[in-house]
């Protein structure tokens, strides 16, 4: 599976007419388009009003075949000249979704993602690392749903691992505690030897 994610740095204020404007869109993208979930976050830190839309397709071919048959369908340019107005630049970023995930659960959700810049040609062991703190998440109940992504573009050996929960608060409070659990630092200790850099992420999820 491939996650898809175009990521939107909007004019200053416009956050809430980006979130509008594509819940419209499955109106106009047709069925084909309608079939693949798409989810819209928006920014909780990091540059303001950033927009982030992603959807999980099972091939390049088929994201090709849906973009291509949205973009010619009628409507979607006058569609797109609204949207146009609100976006200062964005970027495009694919992934591969490492495993089964069904997408988050609820708008209003957080989704917290941790970004790993993996030492070279160690990314199949940071999947694994990652993989391992997955399960150690949901069993401190940090977070749930676990998420592990690998570049398919951009900076090679990039490994992300997302989860969700329903407030910062709750995620900062079980992730203290996890800490102290003896697996955790087993587990630290061994990420160490496979990653160099790494950073958080965090959006709620608006649709």
């Amino acid at each position: 599976m491939i996650q898809v994610r175009d990521v939107f740095q909007l004019k200053f204020g416009r956050i809430d007419q980006a979130v509008d404007l594509f819940k419209q869109l499955p109106a106009i993208s047709g069925a084909e388009s309608s079939a693949i979930r798409q989810q819209g976050l928006t920014d909780i830190s990091g540059a303001m009003y950033t927009f982030v839309t992603e959807m999980a397709v099972p091939s390049m071919a088929q994201w090709e075949t849906v973009r291509t048959s949205v973009f010619d369908r009628p409507g979607y340019g006058d569609w797109f000249k609204q949207f146009q107005l609100i976006v200062d630049h964005g970027r495009l970023e694919m992934f591969t979704v490492e495993g089964d995930h069904g997408g988050w659960s609820r708008p209003g959700a957080v989704v917290v993602r941790e970004v790993y810049r993996a030492l070279k040609w160690q990314i199949r062991p940071t999947v694994a690392l990652l993989q391992r703190y997955g399960a150690l998440l949901e069993d401190s109940q940090v977070g749930r749903n676990p998420r592990v992504l690998t570049d398919l573009s951009g900076e090679m050996f990039t490994c992300v691992i997302e989860i969700e929960t329903d407030e910062l608060s709750d995620w900062e409070k079980h992730r203290r505690a996890m800490y102290k659990r003896p697996e955790f630092q087993a587990w630290f200790a061994q990420l160490g030897s496979s990653v160099e850099q790494g950073w958080h992420e965090f959006y709620r999820v608006e649709f």
